[in-house]
């Protein structure tokens, strides 16, 4: 009886595995083979191809060769790949855990198409959602008990929600070889294409523990010369996500954008090199990031028709960012919150480089400061303008110092050429012009006579507007007969004689130009090269906290401006 019951047990057991190896060997090849392409293109809407595929159930071994997923309507393969395997280990089933010794994917490819309407082909791949939105709007809503029956139910749901735990997955490593992503933009005319091929990707040590530090290494080439690179440490399923990239592009060709240079510059792009380096750290909720650019040999070309082009001097910008080696290295840094509801990446990236481009645009002497050392965040001056006191042409020392540093930065950026403009303030500058003249011719008469202070202004007041004049003005003072109030009416006095003195602006012009002369010989005397300075035509300002700014203007040295 016990030899019954035993071969009728090895009978079964020897049919289970005869059906599994028939399972793993035949049917989940052969299932995966047919049905896959069948499933796909219901999914995705797009012919699914599968050359082979294998399953090893005793080693848990299974790869799928030859997979694409076409577009009918150019016929050519949008996403796919040669081969995909995985190997998982046997004996983590033992341990309680779903340990993968191997994922690799070789050959992938992606066909990626900016369209002419802005949208992406690769978004028809996405599972239609209407029919799933229509039936979930046509369900009734629940009815949501009001505050007061919730809080006098007897037997209320608790408010705290459980989190389903993940079961332990461990990965070793995890290998893309041999990828390539061809991008083809549209919206451009002629359309714009770049492939990025060489793509190799490894990952090590990914785990569903929270503690499990996963790294990722990515090399690849962009066109034929860049090459990309990344280095990461992160914890994924860490609370808080902790994080840390480096991220590289180095010797990328830039005339493989000339498409993009010429549409929104409208010139040309003869020449240039670029490299880039992305440092990003995540902690604490806080992106801390920092973008490394250098631009070699950066040329423009001829001008070209865009309509899209924007109006913004990119030649001057240009000369402010490169130095005399023709390279353009500048850092960006940013840092956003990552708990605020308003975090977008791309829009704070955007933001950043935005405020940098258009401060470089709107303040090019702040960039010259930075340039020559100074933070100009911390309320340092603009070195676009030189102080006078009002009525004088000599250039105080201070000022001076700050004319050193606008020279330290200009002879850092060979291809910029200083205009000075000599100015006035028709107010300020003729008050105190008038008023020297007045002490002077003050001064004159008291040498020459015996007279006392009070009355050589009233002689001088009598001289411009008249006895008659000076005795209504006196009356105005008059205590009583024969008594005034003397410093009341000498103030007066002063105070008409300035003011109500005719306007000579033959005398400002003169002093405009007198300014920009004395600052032009500064600026010799510091070694500037003759060639790129030169003074302009006067202007007339407004005084600021009681002092003319003499004003600076930037132009190209290669160009007549």
């Amino acid at each position: 009886m016990l030899k019954k019951i035993l071969s009728v047990f090895l009978k079964a057991l020897a049919g289970l595995a005869v059906f599994y190896l028939i399972l793993g060997f035949v049917i989940i090849p052969l299932g995966v083979f047919f049905g896959g392409p069948i499933i796909g293109k219901k999914v995705l809407n797009h012919p699914v191809q599968i050359r082979s595929v294998f399953f090893n159930p005793l080693t848990l071994s299974f790869s799928i060769r030859g997979l694409a997923i076409q577009d009918q309507k150019v016929q050519e393969t949008l996403v796919g790949f040669d081969r995909f395997h995985a190997d998982i280990s046997v004996l983590g089933f033992l341990k309680k855990k779903i340990h993968i010794e191997d994922l690799s994917l070789d050959g992938l490819l992606v066909h990626a198409v900016l369209l002419s309407d802005g949208t992406i082909n690769l978004m028809a791949l996405a599972p239609a959602q209407d029919q799933k939105e229509g039936e979930e709007k046509d369900q009734p809503k629940p009815e949501v008990p009001d505050e007061t029956s919730l809080q006098e139910g007897p037997a209320a749901a608790p408010a705290s929600a459980t989190t389903m735990s993940l079961p332990l997955i461990e990965v070793d490593r995890i290998a893309l070889t041999n990828g390539r992503i061809a991008f083809t933009d549209e919206t451009m005319t002629p359309a714009f294409s770049t492939p990025l091929h060489g793509i190799d990707v490894a990952i090590t040590g990914f785990s569903t523990r929270p503690d499990a530090v996963t790294r990722v290494a990515f090399q690849a080439l962009l066109d034929e010369k860049g090459k990309l690179s990344m280095e990461t440490q992160v914890k994924p399923l860490a609370q808080p996500l902790e994080a840390e990239m480096t991220f590289s592009i180095n010797d990328y060709a830039l005339t493989v954008l000339r498409p993009y240079v010429g549409k929104y510059t409208g010139r040309d792009l003869s020449d240039g090199k670029f490299d880039l380096r992305l440092d990003y750290r995540i902690s604490n909720n806080t992106l801390n990031a920092g973008h490394k650019i250098l631009v070699q040999k950066f040329t423009f070309g001829e001008k070209v028709d865009s309509p899209d082009a924007l109006n913004l001097p990119w030649g001057l910008a240009i000369a402010l960012l490169e130095d005399p080696q023709g390279r353009i290295s500048f850092s960006v840094p940013a840092k956003g919150d990552l708990n605020s509801p308003e975090f977008d990446y791309f829009r704070l990236i955007g933001q950043v480089f935005r405020n940098f481009f258009m401060k470089l645009v709107t303040k090019p002497f702040s960039m010259l400061a930075s340039i020559a050392g100074i933070d100009t965040d911390t309320g340092t001056d603009d070195l676009g303008y030189v102080r006078f006191s009002p009525g004088e042409a000599g250039v105080r020392e201070e000022e001076a110092q700050r004319l050193g540093t606008l020279i330290k930065g200009l002879k850092e950026r060979p291809r910029l050429k200083l205009e000075i403009n000599g100015t006035y303030d028709p107010v300020t500058d003729w008050t105190a012009i008038k008023t020297a003249a007045l002490e002077k011719e003050v001064a004159d008469l008291t040498a020459e006579s015996l007279k006392e202070e009070g009355e050589i202004y009233q002689l001088i007041y009598q001289r411009r507007f008249g006895i008659r004049d000076l005795w209504a003005l006196a009356k105005k003072h008059k205590q009583k007969v024969g008594v005034y109030d003397d410093p009341a009416f000498i103030a007066a006095v002063k105070k008409q004689l300035i003011e109500d003195a005719p306007p000579d602006t033959s005398a400002l012009k003169p002093l405009a130009q007198e300014r920009a002369e004395k600052v032009l010989a500064l600026v010799l005397e510091q070694g500037m090269d003759p060639a790129r300075v030169r003074t302009g035509e006067t202007r007339e300002v407004t005084a600021s906290m009681g002092e003319v700014p003499l004003e600076f203007t930037l132009t190209l040295f290669e160009e007549t401006p």
